[in-house]
Parts: C-alpha cells; sequence; structure tokens
C-alpha cells in the first residue's frame, strides 16, 4: 500500500514540473517570438508595396524626406534631359517631390538651350514631368526670355507649355530693345529649339527711329537665330506706314544681331499718307530705307494709279521707281 503511494507521488511530481515549464514557455518565450514577427511584418509593410483592394491600385507607403540644396539631373541616351537646383525639397523617393526656388536647364545636343526659374516646383518621379508655379520665367539661349504664372513640362514630348498670359522680352539689337511682346498661351518645343505664343499677339519696338506696333494671331520664334514670324490677322504701324498682312517675318543680320528685313506675304494692303496699295508681297529693307512690292502690285495716288512688275520705294517713300519685266 505505501509502495503504491510512493509511486503516485513520483508521477505526480514530472506531471507537475512538466506543467510548470509549458506554462513558463508560453508565457515567456512565445511572446518573444511573436514580437520579432509582428516587427518584421512591419518592415517589410514600411518598404514593399502593398495592394488596396477596395481601388485595385498599387499603394506605396513612403516615408516623406527632406532636402536642402538640391540637385538632381535627369538624363536619357548619354544626354542630359535636364538640371535642376533647388533652395528646398520635400517628398518621397519614387513618387512627386516638392521644390522651391527653382532653376531648372533644359538641354538639346548637350547644350543649355533654356533656362526656368519660379517660386514652386512639381516633379512627377515616375514621369519626369513639372510643373513650375510663381514668377516663372523662360530664357532661351539667343536672349528671349517669357514671363508666365505656370509652366508645364512633358518630359515625353519635350515641350514646356503654359495656358497663362505670356509677356515677352525678345532680345536688344543696334536700335536697342527688342520687341515687347504680350499675348496668351506659350509653346516651347525643345527639340525643334522653337518658341511659340499662340493667341492675341501685341507687339512693340523701336525701329530706325520710329514707333513700331503690332498686332496677330500668333507669333513664332527660333533659338537658332533671331527670326520671327507673325501669322494670322497681321496688322503693323511703322511711323506712318500701315500694313496688313496674314503672314509676316522678320529676318536679323547674323553679324550683327540687327533686324534688316520685314517680309509681308499672301496678300498685303498697305497706307501710307495719301498712298494706298495692293500686292501678293511686300519686302521692307530698313538698312537701305526700301520698300518692294512683288506680285501683282498696284498703288493709288490720288487720280494716278501705278501698275508693274515691282514697285520700288526708295529713301522712305521720297522716290518711286517701277521695275517691267
Amino acid at each position: 500500500m505505501r509502495l503504491q503511494i510512493q509511486k503516485i507521488n513520483k508521477y505526480s511530481i514530472l506531471f507537475l514540473l512538466l506543467i510548470i515549464f509549458i506554462f513558463i514557455e508560453i508565457i515567456v518565450i512565445s511572446p518573444t517570438l511573436l514580437e520579432k514577427s509582428n516587427d518584421e511584418e512591419s518592415f517589410h509593410t514600411d518598404n514593399q508595396a502593398t495592394t488596396d483592394s477596395s481601388k485595385g491600385n498599387l499603394v506605396k507607403n513612403e516615408v516623406e524626406q527632406k532636402m536642402r540644396g538640391v540637385h538632381l539631373v535627369e538624363s536619357r541616351d548619354n544626354e542630359n534631359g535636364w538640371e535642376l537646383y533647388a533652395n528646398e525639397a520635400a517628398g518621397t523617393s519614387d513618387s512627386k517631390w516638392i521644390v522651391k526656388k527653382v532653376k531648372i536647364q533644359f538641354f538639346s545636343d548637350n547644350k543649355t538651350n533654356y533656362v526656368v526659374t519660379g517660386d514652386i516646383g512639381e516633379i512627377d518621379c515616375s514621369s519626369k514631368d513639372m510643373v513650375i508655379h510663381g514668377h516663372v520665367t523662360t530664357t532661351s539661349s539667343n536672349g528671349y526670355l517669357f514671363k508666365t504664372d505656370t509652366l508645364r513640362y512633358s518630359s515625353k514630348q519635350k515641350t514646356m507649355t503654359s495656358p497663362d498670359t505670356v509677356v515677352m522680352e525678345g532680345p536688344s539689337d543696334k536700335n536697342g530693345r527688342g520687341f515687347r511682346l504680350k499675348g496668351e498661351r506659350l509653346l516651347v518645343d525643345i527639340s525643334a529649339n522653337t518658341m511659340s505664343i499662340l493667341d492675341k499677339i501685341v507687339a512693340t519696338k523701336i525701329i530706325n527711329d520710329k514707333n513700331f506696333r503690332l498686332t496677330a494671331t500668333r507669333a513664332d520664334f527660333s533659338n537658332k537665330n533671331q527670326e520671327a514670324v507673325f501669322s494670322g490677322y497681321v496688322k503693323m504701324t511703322l511711323g506712318a506706314l500701315k500694313l496688313q498682312s496674314p503672314l509676316a517675318s522678320f529676318y536679323y543680320s547674323e553679324a550683327s544681331d540687327a533686324l534688316i528685313k520685314v517680309l509681308l506675304q499672301r496678300g498685303v494692303v498697305f497706307t501710307q499718307d495719301d498712298r494706298k496699295g495692293i500686292c501678293n508681297e511686300l519686302e521692307i529693307d530698313l538698312l537701305e530705307d526700301k520698300m518692294t512690292m512683288r506680285g501683282n502690285p498696284k498703288v493709288q495716288q490720288g487720280a494716278d494709279e501705278i501698275k508693274g512688275y515691282e514697285i520700288v520705294f526708295i529713301d522712305g517713300g521720297k522716290k518711286v521707281r517701277i521695275n517691267r519685266r
């Protein structure tokens, strides 16, 4: 009988020790493993993409970064696309960045073609597109300067556009200040090296000590030279001379960057004092102070009418020469 009691006590003690060991393992060891597992899950959630089932889109949980003295570069095919400098930047590495007091150099053929400055820039890191806000200036390498409230850059199309009112200052020439122009909607094609203002053009300038004023639908400028083309319903005044034409082109000397010629085409009407003339093409030579009418030219002055193959006004219109075939 006593032997049986001793046997029961022995197994009871062993069983009690086993229960205590299991209890200690659950209380002490298991929470440590669970805590480690939770930490690992939290780490992967912060650094890997997760799926938003309600939208079906890929959502990234990112930590916002802030920097000062920012310098970013976009390169493609071993050529620079653009280079950006900013005082401050905030955003995420693979989403969007907001930059302050921004300056961007846009390149074509590894040359700086345009420089854009503004108060605030928004950069889409996936598409490389940008929007610049606040006191935006766009300067071409040959001296044209455009002012807008906003400017949008498309990386795919390599264009800069603005829906705003545009104020342009052209490069200076021998007459002093260049064109002063106001219009609507800016388009800059970086690859083609062209700049366009697409509506409601009003331009002024001093040409040979005479006030010049022009209105048109559209204005196109080249960054390769200083040539300018105005189109649409073009109206011009140069001193007492008034002209109308669908197209007017301005040509500059490569040697002196001086405006030397204005060519009006596709049907021209002009008046000057008591003269009225029509022709298909009219060329104003600013160096020689000469005006040549071509393409069925006709001039009415009082009761007199002049016709010819070419009609040339010399010395500011004081002399007239009629060229016949």
